[in-house]
């Protein structure tokens, strides 16, 4: 897609800071555009020919973009300050802000950990979110972060229907489904939804994640619901960036393994290409929202600046593999097409991006400077409390005889009335 840098490797491209390399490698890219430009289109054509996404809608798709790299960058930055604590960033995985495009802030997200473009991209649903100053509030700790109050760094939001997840490995799958299962079998048994009825759950993970044992129970299930005719709208997005920590995923494995499987839909899409990718992930959503089946949308995805900001890449991955994976960015792919279509140009796009560099730099030093939790009893605050005399005397309180008799319909059909049985079965009775 974009041009690999060529051996001999230039000397800054061998620094291990990669964020520093990818940042220098976007503004050079812009600044060294020599394409043509087409004619400005109108913010409700394509923004290029062919392409179902409009301008206007890219230009928001790109501003998110550009939101998401940056609070990678200034996490990177100011972790070794210590100031944030937080590094697996989502950079390489931006075209997943085409899923929020596509999706309603109403459908139930369940997300991976490199989803902050989606997030972006989702908070424009409804006024007053502010995706910048609550990822910073996350990535610092802070007890005002709205969706874990300074516990963890995790993507939610209950406005956008963000559930929070942990970044334990495959754990979100299972219960994206339930959600799914639920939606419809609230609309059965007559109970009202705070949802649309025609809601779908969106559960996105890693290729790696893909063959964990707790990603297959979701995955075994989902299709097992489609074989008994039950309907189940989840889609499954596989955000594939060829990479699970250190150990590559085989290539075409993700494809092969479940472009054939019986009651899992399967589509595909270009997250490196937001005017391409739009048109292949509007129809996975709109095919799960219509037909109520599991549907698996495999976006292309690459990363960037290692798993996290502890993982030095260049100590186990060679320079030119390094180069040609930073060159499949996907914001030079996006810059590209905002200069090629001519609705930004050059100088356009450098101010928005250091704009929003500025942006996101001051979000983190205003969370710095608020409240952390500062004590056990205040992290375990929205725990269940650990009350064992209180159970105790529950477990102990009497029910009046005239009660136990109604419930087990008279004295004689009493539990204790009953030949002996073993616990298990009266436990369950």
């Amino acid at each position: 897609m974009f041009a690999v840098v060529p051996d001999p490797i230039p000397a800054r491209m061998r620094v291990l800071n990669r964020a520093e390399v990818c940042d220098v490698n976007f503004l050079d890219a812009v600044r060294g555009w020599r394409g043509t430009p087409r004619p400005r289109p109108a913010p409700d054509a394509p923004i290029l020919p062919g392409s179902t996404l409009t301008a206007a809608a890219f230009g928001e798709l790109f501003d998110s973009q550009l939101a998401s790299r940056q609070l990678d960058l200034m996490a990177r930055v100011l972790r070794v300050q210590n100031k944030v604590f937080y590094t697996i960033g989502s950079s390489g995985h931006e075209g997943n802000a085409l899923l929020a495009r596509a999706c309603r802030h109403t459908d139930p997200a369940f997300l991976h950990y490199r989803s902050g473009a989606f997030m972006a991209e989702r908070s424009r649903q409804l006024p007053g979110i502010d995706p910048l100053r609550d990822a910073a509030l996350s990535f610092a700790a802070s007890a005002d972060d709205p969706a874990s109050g300074g516990r963890h760094k995790v993507w939610g939001s209950k406005p956008l229907w963000v559930l929070p997840q942990t970044s334990t490995i495959a754990s979100h799958l299972p219960k994206a489904l339930g959600t799914a299962l639920a939606i419809e079998s609230g609309k059965r048994l007559g109970q009202p939804l705070p949802i649309p009825a025609d809601s779908i759950v969106l559960c996105s993970f890693g290729d790696a994640s893909a063959n964990h044992a707790t990603a297959q129970t979701a995955f075994n299930t989902a299709m097992w619901s489609a074989y008994q005719k039950l309907p189940a709208p989840i889609l499954f997005v596989c955000e594939d960036n060829g990479l699970g920590i250190s150990v590559k995923t085989p290539e075409g494995w993700i494809a092969d393994r479940f472009s054939r499987q019986p009651g899992l839909d399967y589509f595909f899409a270009d997250g490196l290409d937001l005017a391409t990718g739009h048109a292949q992930v509007q129809a996975a959503v709109e095919h799960c929202r219509r037909t109520r089946r599991p549907t698996f949308l495999h976006l292309r995805t690459t990363r960037l600046m290692g798993h996290a900001g502890t993982d030095f890449e260049v100590e186990w991955r060679a320079l030119p593999e390094l180069c040609a994976a930073e060159a499949q960015d996907p914001l030079l792919r996006s810059a590209q097409i905002a200069m090629e279509s001519g609705w930004m140009d050059a100088a356009t796009i450098e101010v928005a991006y250091e704009t929003m560099r500025a942006r996101c730099m001051a979000a983190a030093a205003d969370a710095e400077g608020r409240p952390t939790l500062q004590s056990l009893q205040e992290v375990m605050a929205p725990l269940a409390p650990y009350t064992p005399a209180a159970v105790q005397a529950e477990a102990r309180r009497e029910v009046p005889a005239d009660a136990r008799e109604a419930l087990y319909g008279g004295a004689e059909t009493l539990p204790e009335r009953q030949a002996p049985r073993h616990l298990a079965i009266q436990i369950n009775h």
